[in-house]
């Protein structure tokens, strides 16, 4: 690559990564993580992961989704782009989709247990702390049809979350 992209003061690199929030009616298609050193071990989140070289976001959360839960989606929403301040020079850009489900088998995969949670019962669930946030983001996304941005910041482990529109 190019040394004047990549070694320039104050560059910022990102982990590319998608997550989705599939809906049927009232309840929301979620994960509990099985791996036990990956980020939200045994807690609730929605469906994704990583970008893999050569994909887009679109193509990556729909595989992200076949590879987790079986379901070959092809419309999604996209909601808002999340930009994570994780290290000095690190981050994690996360791009929130919506979809909703049109049926299907849904399986579990080795990635974790997936299943039906009412959007009332989340409180009583373990839930990746960010979640209810982002379903009002994904809310106000569709009502408002415009892409939401946040910026998640970690300091001494505590997180921040600004809202940017």
């Amino acid at each position: 690559m190019n040394d004047q992209i990549m070694d320039r003061p104050n560059t910022f690199t990102v982990i590319p990564r998608v997550v989705a929030f599939i809906e049927k009616g009232d309840e929301i298609l979620m994960i509990e993580r099985l791996k036990k050193n990956a980020f939200a071990y045994q807690k609730l989140n929605g469906i994704g992961g990583h970008i893999e070289k050569g994909e887009d976001p679109l193509t990556a959360i729909r595989r992200e989704v076949f590879e987790e839960c079986g379901l070959q989606i092809r419309d999604f929403d996209l909601c808002a782009v999340i930009f994570m301040d994780v290290e000095a020079e690190k981050g994690v850009c996360v791009f929130v989709y919506s979809a909703q489900y049109q049926g299907g088998e849904i399986k579990s995969s080795d990635e974790g247990h997936i299943l039906w949670v009412k959007r009332s019962d989340l409180p009583n669930h373990h839930v990746i702390k960010d979640i209810p946030l982002l379903l009002e983001v994904i809310t106000e996304a569709k009502r408002d049809k415009q892409v939401k941005y946040l910026q998640y910041i970690y300091e001494e482990k505590e997180l921040t979350i600004h809202r940017i529109s």
